[in-house]
């Protein structure tokens, strides 16, 4: 099992080690999704496909609202990784949840046929409980309409981040006071900082 978990796209190129020759050819399932009711210039989205390019990969987009579960399945098959952008993790776990598009991307994940790689929301929702987000005012209108904030349970941790931005402060403040009645351990991540996961090993990789 390999995951790579970033704060921000910017240390996506350290992740080149995990894919098929650093890279070159690697096919890379692109999920755009976390962003889709987020209004204005996504700038993040296009720095994360740039960076996957640069290292040479193959990206397939695929819309979680529209693909069919057989479809999303035959993807994955032929994809060496998949990729998770930032934006609403709470958005993003429902889409994942709602036709068992979740129980695909973890069963390829802990087999080892599929590299796991988010930045931001991507990265916080491969954790066991995203309790934690409803706190986030920005997630406010998603969390009203969901009893259930289990994520993927790949990891035994939740990524905190952009710790080194201030506009996410207020954001990881509110998560962290409430900490006490959702505990979980947590990982702080600045904007050049991401988790390399292998099988039941961590460590923080930074550029």
């Amino acid at each position: 099992m390999k995951l790579f978990l970033a704060s921000a796209n910017n240390t996506l190129p350290l992740m080149a080690g995990l894919l098929p020759k650093n890279g070159k050819g690697a096919k890379v399932v692109f999920i755009e999704n976390a962003s889709d009711d987020l209004a204005g210039d996504r700038w993040w989205l296009k720095a994360d496909r740039d960076a996957f390019e640069k290292m040479g990969c193959e990206l397939i987009p695929i819309d979680l609202r529209t693909v069919t579960k057989d479809s999303f399945s035959d993807q994955l098959d032929s994809a060496d990784a998949i990729h998770f952008c930032g934006g609403s993790v709470l958005h993003l776990m429902s889409l994942l949840r709602k036709n068992g598009l979740n129980k695909i991307v973890i069963e390829r994940v802990r087999r080892g046929s599929l590299i796991y790689s988010g930045t931001s929301a991507g990265s916080m929702v491969a954790s066991v409980s995203l309790s934690l987000s409803a706190f986030d005012e920005e997630e406010a209108d998603n969390a009203k309409h969901l009893t259930e904030f289990s994520g993927l349970g790949l990891v035994p941790f939740y990524i905190v981040p952009h710790v080194n931005n201030k506009e996410a402060l207020k954001s990881n403040l509110k998560m962290v006071e409430n900490l006490s009645e959702h505990l979980q351990p947590l990982i702080f991540l600045d904007d050049n900082k991401a988790v390399l996961v292998e099988d039941n090993k961590f460590e923080i990789v930074s550029v």
